[in-house]
């Protein structure tokens, strides 16, 4: 009887201990993706035990599992740098995005039960209410339980794992886009009429305004991304061809 008992002890211990990590690993991808730690930053095991209140040896583990997300690089005898999102990362997270998203869109409009339509429709509330509240954070909720449940609903689990993969660069990029202005209104647009089209059962109009939505998004964070990199070079040449100008970017015009 003894032994159940410890046996039991130890089974929730583990489970409080599995918890307690997997709530210090989200915590840290919130600080990622929301850049309370910045693009090229370093960071050390120690500096993250501490702030997040856990030992060494799991925050090891954690940031193996960040890594594999490719949310930062571990750097032997140097630390861990947070990675940046390049326009060559999200280039290639909306090509993957956009070669399965449509698709499980148009299974999505065929397959869903009555019970998942029924969450698509509270879906579909929520993305009302964020433009009503002018409220980015139930916004970036609806989004996120969108393309989720597209993906659960159309009933392709390699897809839903290949995403969830991406998730963390996903997440940066949902950040960034979000405080685009007018962004809300758009986004909001865009995925009612995905959630309208699986409603109706129109496959054919879901694998469309999937994809128009993804092309939108890259439209959106590309160019911007390209310029501010284009410009940065404009403002390094113009500071060497004039070293008196102290780097003035005011120079330029």
């Amino acid at each position: 009887m003894r032994n159940l008992t410890s046996r039991k002890i130890s089974g929730a211990e583990n489970s409080q201990r599995r918890s307690f990590k997997a709530s210090v690993l989200d915590s840290i991808k919130v600080d990622i993706i929301s850049q309370n730690f910045k693009p090229g930053q370093l960071v050390h095991e120690d500096e993250l035990a501490s702030k997040y209140g856990i030992s060494r040896t799991p925050i090891r583990e954690i940031l193996r599992m960040l890594e594999r997300e490719d949310l930062v690089k571990l750097v032997p005898k140097v630390g861990i740098i947070i990675s940046e999102l390049t326009a060559k990362d999200i280039e290639e997270v909306l090509e993957i995005r956009t070669s399965l998203e449509p698709s499980a869109a148009r299974a999505a409009a065929v397959k869903a039960t009555e019970e998942q339509l029924r969450v698509f429709k509270e879906i579909d509330d929520q993305l009302t209410l964020a433009v009503e509240k002018q409220d980015s954070v139930i916004s970036f909720e609806a989004d996120r339980r969108l393309h989720d449940f597209v993906l659960l609903a159309a009933g392709n689990e390699r897809s839903r794992k290949i995403i969830s993969s991406l998730m963390g660069q996903i997440y940066r990029i949902r950040f960034i886009s979000r405080h685009k202005p007018g962004r809300i209104e758009t986004t909001v647009a865009e995925h009612r009429e995905i959630v309208s089209a699986i409603l109706n059962r129109r496959p054919d109009e879901a694998e469309q305004a999937m994809r128009s939505h993804l092309a939108n998004t890259r439209k959106l964070l590309l160019p911007s991304t390209e310029m501010e990199a284009k410009f940065d070079t404009l403002v390094r040449k113009s500071v060497e061809l004039n070293p008196m100008s102290g780097g003035d970017s005011t120079k330029l015009i």
